[in-house]
């Protein structure tokens, strides 16, 4: 159990640094986010839509910030896990990893379980007997979803958004 634990808290570590410091973000990114820090198009892109917010490792920086104070970061770390997933070509590596996913994110005995509905879950389980880079689509799919609706209008809302827009000057209106 020991082995396992700490493999997976390796496999996460390595996922964060991934995701956060090499640029390995591949939603439909183009050419829209560098080594630097965030411009302020960017950071205000993140309130034109939650499509601009996940494109951007330095939004999935903030975001995951927020989720991690909302006692939800799962969420996020599961989706970059999938990310991950999908941009691996090695076949053994693709069942190991998939297996690491289902024991950190789908496991009803993990701490880290995230919130399918039942169709979904059965689906994942299905896919779970030939594991491949599309296992967790319809469960990376409906996490998405489920950010995207719930946790997505508060995070814009929240201090961290508001500190990000304020490092360039602007302020809340009072209404």
């Amino acid at each position: 159990m020991f082995q396992k634990v700490r493999r997976s808290k390796l496999f996460i570590d390595t996922l964060i640094k991934l995701h956060f410091f090499s640029g390995s973000v591949s939603v439909e990114r183009k050419n829209q986010d560098n080594d630097g820090p965030p411009t302020y198009e960017t950071v205000f892109g993140w309130s034109q839509s939650f499509e601009n917010l996940m494109k951007h490792r330095s939004g999935q920086k903030y975001f995951a910030e927020f989720l991690k104070g909302e006692y939800s970061d799962e969420n996020i770390l599961f989706w970059q896990a999938c990310e991950e997933l999908k941009r691996e070509k090695n076949a053994e590596k693709i069942e190991e990893k998939a297996r690491i996913i289902y024991e950190d994110f789908i496991s009803i005995l993990s701490p880290k379980e995230v919130s399918l509905d039942s169709r979904v879950r059965e689906i994942v389980n299905t896919n779970m007997g030939r594991p491949s880079a599309s296992t967790f689509d319809e469960a990376q799919n409906q996490i998405y979803t489920l950010m995207q609706r719930d946790s997505y209008p508060r995070f814009l809302a929240s201090p961290i958004y508001k500190a990000a827009m304020q490092t360039f000057g602007v302020k809340e209106e009072a209404v």
